[in-house]
């Protein structure tokens, strides 16, 4: 019997620590979720070295998602999207079409 309650007692413990552990995940999560001005940021040096195409001035469109932990912006034109960047850690994961290159072709 006394084995019965050692291991139940062992498993809450477990699971406190667990608890304990995300919630620690958590608040480092929420406290270092990148800001609206890094979204930004990020954008415009990809666009400078030309890995993602610039929206048009008047068509283009930028939006900002802030999740509690993470945070996520996209950037439109043309009901197109060039830009999706996802946001947590202080880390960025980007997706977005390349630009489209000016060839010309003569025959």
């Amino acid at each position: 019997m006394a084995g019965a309650v050692g291991a139940g007692a062992d498993a809450m413990r477990g699971f406190v620590v667990l608890l304990v552990l995300m919630g620690l995940a958590g608040a480092g999560a929420w406290y270092t979720r990148p800001s609206q001005g890094l979204h930004r940021g990020v954008a415009s040096s990809l666009m400078a070295e030309g890995r993602v195409a610039r929206p048009e001035q008047a068509a283009g469109a930028w939006a900002f998602d802030d999740f509690l932990v993470a945070t996520r912006s996209t950037m439109t034109s043309d009901d197109r999207e060039l830009l999706e960047c996802w946001g947590f850690f202080t880390r960025f994961l980007c997706t977005g079409s390349a630009p489209q290159a000016d060839v010309t072709v003569s025959g």
